[in-house]
């Protein structure tokens, strides 16, 4: 029985993480004697991006912003402005890297998270299947994710398109090779990782919040629709330990 895990905020606190990045990265910009002004740029050149990229996994490239900042800023792209994007876009990843490293020494990963993650993966295939580019992803994992957790990841980028498109979630079943009644999800998304994976036939749990208040998972209501043609179920969790509880009795029910 495949389990599908979303990775970013599901398993490890991206959003968290990000905003400390671009915190440190004004700090950083201001000590460069570039103004103070980078949170201002930083959100204009972000919505441009994601406008300009709506339907592609590259509008989650910082270093597209950061290349946009500095041409609006210089009115042009010359040897330096390009060294200034590199050397934006290494103290990014040095800052979120730094604070994914902290973050997984807390009890809440050492002692129940990963230990859970360990022995669902010694036991069932587990796909990291996420809407980010492959770098960025594989960054995460090495700062984060104890050695003894198997998986395999499946980016947007490698798909070519993202949660929850018909096209990625092919794709995945494909990779999974194994029928969709028999696959698991959980992700913190409500759009991409939930109705997405429910839409292909796919039991979904979603996520409402990480590390929240541990009760039993609820059964939430799927419209009828010809939207959910395969008659998939979909549960609510706050609490990502009682959404791998769900997974593991699920796994041992199957295996009896």
């Amino acid at each position: 029985m495949p389990l599908l895990l979303d990775l970013d905020n599901t398993l490890l606190p991206s959003k968290l993480a990000y905003e400390f990045a671009i915190e440190k990265l004004a700090e950083d910009w201001s000590q460069k004697n570039f103004g103070t002004d980078f949170l201002e740029l930083y959100e204009k050149a972000r919505k441009e991006v994601k406008n300009q990229l709506s339907f592609h996994s590259s509008n989650r490239l910082r270093i597209l912003c950061f290349k946009l900042m500095l041409e609006k800023k210089t009115k042009g792209l010359e040897s330096k402005i390009i060294k200034d994007i590199l050397w934006l876009d290494d103290r990014y990843f040095l800052h979120f890297e730094s604070f994914l490293q902290n973050q997984k020494k807390k009890p809440d990963y050492t002692k129940e998270l990963f230990p859970r993650l360990v022995q669902i993966s010694e036991r069932e295939p587990v796909f990291l299947v996420t809407n980010e580019t492959l770098r960025t992803q594989l960054l995460k994992l090495q700062n984060f994710f104890p050695p003894e957790f198997r998986y395999q990841l499946i980016t947007s980028e490698e798909v070519g398109f993202e949660k929850p498109s018909t096209e990625f979630f092919s794709y995945v079943l494909r990779k999974v090779d194994a029928k969709r009644e028999d696959c698991l999800m959980v992700g913190d998304n409500w759009e991409d990782d939930i109705l997405g994976a429910a839409k292909h036939g796919i039991t979904a749990v979603h996520l409402k919040s990480q590390f929240g208040e541990k009760s039993a998972l609820e059964p939430v209501k799927i419209p009828d629709s010809k939207e959910f043609p395969f008659g998939s179920k979909i549960y609510s969790s706050t609490n990502v330990l009682d959404s791998l509880d769900f997974v593991w009795d699920r796994l041992s029910q199957s295996q009896k």
